[in-house]
């Protein structure tokens, strides 16, 4: 017995040390940029967390009021604080009290995924206008469909006088996408256009009933372990391959058609939704997106794109162009370990969007 009992110890004591070189390891690599995977935050305030939550019975994940997140990168640790209405942003009224005020919509990169809230692109138009942006971004792979009912069931309710919706080609016809999802979003709550077109309808996905805490050990780990979040990164990766896309996907040129008329769709909506407001629609490119136009030449969705808000008195701005031209070339635009904008790059794109002139005249 105690021969086994020396083994079991030292069984235990290798195992210990094998974790901590395999963390000292993945830490490493994470640090200088050569794993790109989230940074263990070491936050028990994060386990639990409700700042994203499917949550919403329209459109899935949101912020619940006054929640918190602590996310900790290479580059910044940053804490994440929803308002009362959920919003990643100051206090806001439902009333403009007589001012004119634009409600920004979109993903993470509006969001301000990894920048303080005041590098983020609607905080900086805010202060460069003197007029109210209301952020209503959100991460959690968060599609276009999904914004558009954000907008109609929560973010219309503000008054406003003009709209700024952003498009993320690298996952938004992904996200739409329904026999996509089965595989990269089973189990939340997602509103699809399903069918074919003209006859879409709206359906929304469920999750399937999990016992209390049953997530408890995954966010532990992913919280307090670089091999947790590196758990993630290859499921994420193989849910990907199974997929079946390219190794260098890119949102700009590799959309099917069928995608497109949903996204076709998604902005006609928009535009019965706010029949006279003023909108901008604008496209925002990742890294696979520059990579493929220096080696394919111009991408197709830009002039799609424009061709489409032409007919709907829609102004549109492809990012592309602007980013690509920062001083330093595009990549100074993104963070050194993520493919979101840095706050120069968040910057640049503020610029190029006041320069359009539709609000800000």
């Amino acid at each position: 017995m105690k021969t086994f009992g020396k083994l079991l110890l030292r069984l235990s004591i290798s195992a210990l040390l094998t974790f901590v070189m395999l963390e000292a390891g993945l830490g490493w690599l994470c640090s200088t940029g050569k794993l790109k995977i989230a940074k263990p935050a070491y936050c028990l305030g994060n386990i639990g967390s409700r700042f994203w939550a499917d949550s919403n019975p329209w459109f899935g994940v949101w912020h619940d009021p006054y929640s918190s997140f602590k996310h900790v990168t290479p580059d910044a640790t940053l804490t994440y604080q929803a308002n009362a209405w959920g919003m990643r942003d100051r206090e806001r009224d439902k009333s403009a009290s007589g001012e004119k005020r634009v409600v920004v919509l979109g993903d993470s990169f509006m969001e301000g995924w990894g920048v303080a809230t005041e590098d983020r692109l609607s905080d900086r138009l805010e202060r460069a206008t003197g007029l109210e942006h209301l952020n209503f971004g959100t991460s959690g792979s968060f599609g276009p469909t999904q914004v558009l009912m954000l907008y109609t069931h929560l973010a219309k309710d503000f008054e406003h006088a003009a709209l700024i919706i952003s498009i993320l080609p690298d996952n938004d016809f992904l996200d739409d996408d329904f026999d996509y999802c089965k595989t990269m979003h089973a189990g939340r709550i997602r509103p699809f256009f399903t069918g074919t077109k003209p006859d879409y309808k709206l359906t929304i996905t469920q999750p399937p009933a999990t016992p209390p805490g049953s997530k408890l050990l995954e966010q532990f780990l992913l919280q307090f372990t670089y091999t947790g979040n590196v758990i993630k990164h290859f499921k994420e990766l193989s849910r990907h391959k199974q997929a079946a896309l390219p190794s260098d996907y890119a949102g700009y040129f590799d959309f099917t058609p069928a995608q497109w008329d949903r996204m076709e769709h998604v902005l006609k909506e928009f535009r019965k939704a706010a029949p006279t407001l003023p909108i901008l629609v604008i496209t925002i490119p990742c890294d696979t997106d520059f990579k493929r136009t220096a080696k394919n030449g111009e991408a197709p969705l830009p002039g799609k794109m424009r061709e489409l808000c032409k007919t709907l008195d829609i102004q549109y701005l492809d990012l592309l162009p602007a980013i690509q031209s920062a001083p330093g070339g595009w990549s100074t635009c993104y963070l050194k370990t993520d493919r979101h904008w840095n706050s120069h790059g968040n910057k640049v794109a503020a610029e190029a969007v006041q320069k359009t002139g539709l609000f800000y005249r």
